[in-house]
Order: structure tokens, then C-alpha cells, then sequence
């Protein structure tokens, strides 16, 4: 049975086909510098979703990030495009070897888990970043644009690390950074940005004004995370 998967766009390089005999609609999935091709039933216009994990006693089957529930009360399968691509290219014991370092290096507790703050204006980005840092332990906080998480953090919310998009309506990521930058309290906050914005200026302008980090989208789940225990640790990921 094909599904009928929704991808980010930055995800998705080729659309549909029509439906005429002989012809197949496909979706072009990239992960790093693999891509691939799937055939899928159909593409769909693209729009925002709240992402569902499945709860015990349901396992996880590979290439699903969660489901969603559609308008009409229909449910979907959500694809998890990194683990679509291992699949393919058989890599999903090594996925699951990277994985199993990651969870064996990190070593939370309940006195003493971090706490990310996911700045974005995509609920899909927001949701998918929750989903991979509290599967290693952590702690998550979400903010729509840098203006509500300029409130949460002002207003006193605990946190030891942001990942910020840069272009947000209301308050963009670098504002936010600036706004940081000029807070006693939160100057030493590291902040790292998370961007399809891949151009040299606007990476030495996040640098300029403090970023720990900056990386782009589409992104490795398990080198995000070793980013962030890089800079929780202290380092500075970017010069």
C-alpha cells in the first residue's frame, strides 16, 4: 500500500506527474549528498501539521516520524525522510550504531536535564526538533518567532540552549540574537540558528552577534545533537 506522505519543502525536489497510463508521481528525498527517488501515490499541497508520536503499545516502524489527524478526521503517516534515504541505501544498522552512542554519551538526569528552546516559525520544524531532543533527554520549550521566545526567556524560563531559525515574522532570529547579545541575564545563553538561509552573510552576521552555531536545513538528526552537547559543553561551533 503507498502512502501519501508531507514533506518540508525545503525536502521536496520534484512534484507529481499526472495520472495518465505509464506515468509514476515521485518525490526526491535528499539527505546529505544521497538522494533518492519514491513513489508515492500522490503529492499534496503543502500545509502546516501538528505531528503525533506513536504511543505504546504501537513500535515505531522505520520511515515514520508520527502521524497527523487531517481536517476530515482522517489520519496520516508523516515520513522521517533521513530514515526513508537509510533505508534505501541499506544504512539503518549504522543509523542505529549512531543512535546507540548518542544515547550512550548523553547523560541526563531529572535534577539536571537541559532544557532547548526551539525558536521557528514552522510547526512541523518545531515538532520534528522536539521529537529529537526528547528522545536523547531532553528538556523542550518552543517558541512561534523570536519575539515570543524574547518573552519566555525574559519572563524567566529556564533554559540552557536555543536553536533559532533566522527569518520569523514580528522578530527575526537575528534580532533575537542582538536582543541577547545586550541582555546581562541571557548574554551568555548559547544560541545556535537553524536556516535554509546556507549564504556566507547571513552566517557571519549570526556570528558577529554572538550565534555558538549555524547550521542548515535539511539537517542530521545525530549531528545536531552532538552539536548541542559540543555547546552546552562550551564550545564554540562557528569562527
Amino acid at each position: 500500500m503507498a502512502y501519501n506522505f508531507r514533506f518540508k519543502r525545503s525536502n521536496l525536489y520534484a512534484g507529481a506527474s499526472t495520472k495518465d497510463e505509464g506515468m509514476a508521481s515521485l518525490v526526491i528525498l535528499r539527505s546529505g549528498e544521497d538522494v533518492v527517488a519514491i513513489e508515492v501515490e500522490q503529492v499534496l499541497a503543502e500545509q502546516e501539521i501538528v505531528i503525533k508520536q506513536l504511543a505504546d503499545p504501537v513500535p515505531k516502524p522505520m520511515g515514520i516520524a508520527g502521524v497527523t489527524i487531517l481536517g476530515d478526521g482522517g489520519i496520516m503517516a508523516i515520513a522521517d525522510v533521513i530514515e526513508l534515504v537509510d533505508l534505501s541505501l541499506d544504512r539503518t544498522e549504522l543509523n542505529s550504531n549512531l543512535w546507540q552512542n548518542i544515547l550512550e554519551t548523553t547523560d541526563f538526569d531529572e535534577e539536571t536535564d537541559p532544557t532547548v528552546l526551539i525558536v521557528d516559525d514552522s510547526i512541523t520544524v518545531r515538532e520534528l526538533l522536539s521529537m529529537t531532543f526528547n528522545k536523547v533527554g531532553y528538556r523542550v520549550e518552543q517558541a512561534r518567532d523570536g519575539q515570543e521566545a524574547w518573552e519566555k526567556l525574559r519572563s524567566g524560563l529556564p533554559c540552557d540552549l536555543v536553536f533559532c531559525d533566522v527569518e520569523m515574522p514580528r522578530m527575526d532570529g537575528l534580532e533575537l540574537l542582538s536582543r541577547l547579545q545586550q541582555d546581562e541575564d541571557l548574554q551568555d545563553l548559547p544560541v545556535a540558528m537553524l536556516t535554509s538561509r546556507g549564504r556566507t552573510r547571513h552566517k557571519q552576521m549570526a556570528i558577529e552577534l554572538g550565534a555558538k552555531g549555524y547550521f542548515t536545513k535539511p539537517y542530521l538528526e545525530e549531528a545536531l545533537l552532538e552539536a548541542a552537547q559540543r555547546m552546552l559543553n562550551g564550545e564554540v561551533l562557528v569562527k
